[in-house]
């Protein structure tokens, strides 16, 4: 069943029970034999106040409300209202002396009380639900518009540092700098055609880490041990493009030091519908620089985590004199 159907039987079931649930449990009027379910539900005043108020339901929220108060339209939106009062009443009017029980009802469940009441909830509805559905595509438009700005910000963190990796490898003159350009040309390439989806390929996303990984081996001294493993039990799956290397990133930027060994450990299982992505790095004495952007990529990726991954993540960071460590978990379906 699609999503349009269930919609519409939703909208048929209400509409029933909307119409038919007064009539059920009304009182039985004094000198009046009770008449059946079925038998009240037919008199054609009922149902054809009841399709007005279907009208005016689907009218109030696809035209006056969206089209009128929404467009700041307000001498259209008071006009049409007032013309569905009229045509409320005129409705009313014409149709009162065929109530089951007579005009002079008040507000029982066939007078014109009743059916004043009926035409105030169905508009209040019929707003309250409009508005939650405005409220509810401009909540997703913001966290696109902020999904969007997030990674902005974070692909040019990726290239300032990895243009910097080449330019080690160029300033040393290392035979390994042609293959560090292939593997950032593979890496641009995967920016530019991923990097606008909201999912891309874990596989994809692996192979990104990878070459991420070896383009920084390439230029480290043997004072720094790297270890890299990838577990897959499941490639077959999706997941939001670059959330996970801003993480390995971080090791890399505060791990490594030509003065001291350090140790940089990265860890990737990933089962049938779940990851957990473990990274460690040695503490090592970093000069400062302004222009690192220190704790940049980390912020943000948090912030889309929250955003894309609510209650579907968990984090858990250990920072001790010479470890820091982190662990992301990640429910992928």
């Amino acid at each position: 069943m699609t999503k349009r159907v269930f919609i519409i039987i939703i909208h048929v079931l209400a509409w029933a029970a909307f119409i038919s649930l007064p009539t059920a449990f009304k009182p039985v009027r004094p000198g009046h034999p009770p008449e059946g379910l079925f038998q009240d539900l037919m008199h054609a005043y009922r149902w054809l106040n009841g399709l007005f108020l279907i009208c005016f339901f689907y009218y109030n929220y696809y035209i006056i409300i969206l089209r009128y108060y929404f467009g700041r339209q307000f001498i259209s939106f008071a006009l049409s209202l007032l013309l569905c009062c009229g045509v409320f009443y005129f409705i009313n009017y014409i149709t009162a002396p065929y109530a089951p029980y007579g005009s002079k009802v008040g507000f029982g469940v066939f007078g014109p009380g009743y059916n004043v009441y009926m035409f105030i909830i169905t508009f209040i509805f019929s707003f309250a639900l409009s508005f939650y559905n405005q409220w509810r595509i401009t909540s997703e438009e913001k966290l696109n518009t902020e999904i969007s700005f997030l990674k902005a910000q974070i692909n040019p963190h990726f290239l300032f540092n990895t243009l910097n990796s080449i330019y080690s490898l160029a300033i040393t003159k290392s035979d390994y700098t042609a293959e560090a350009i292939v593997k950032l040309s593979g890496m641009m390439r995967y920016t530019i055609s991923e990097a606008h989806q909201d999912r891309v390929s874990l596989d994809k996303e692996i192979s990104y880490i990878t070459n991420y990984v070896e383009l920084q081996r390439l230029r480290m001294t043997n004072k720094v041990r790297i270890s890299y493993e990838v577990k897959t039990a499941n490639i077959e799956q999706d997941i939001a493009p670059f959330i996970l290397i801003p993480f390995i990133e971080n090791a890399f930027k505060y791990g490594v030091s030509t003065e001291e060994y350090s140790d940089i450990i990265i860890a990737i299982d990933i089962g049938e519908d779940d990851m957990l992505l473990q990274v460690s790095n040695s503490k090592v004495f970093v000069k400062p620089d302004k222009d690192m952007g220190v704790g940049l990529g980390i912020t943000n990726t948090r912030h889309r985590l929250k955003l894309l991954y609510d209650h579907r993540h968990a984090i858990t960071v250990t920072d001790d004199p010479k470890n820091f460590s982190v662990s992301l978990y990640l429910n992928l379906q």
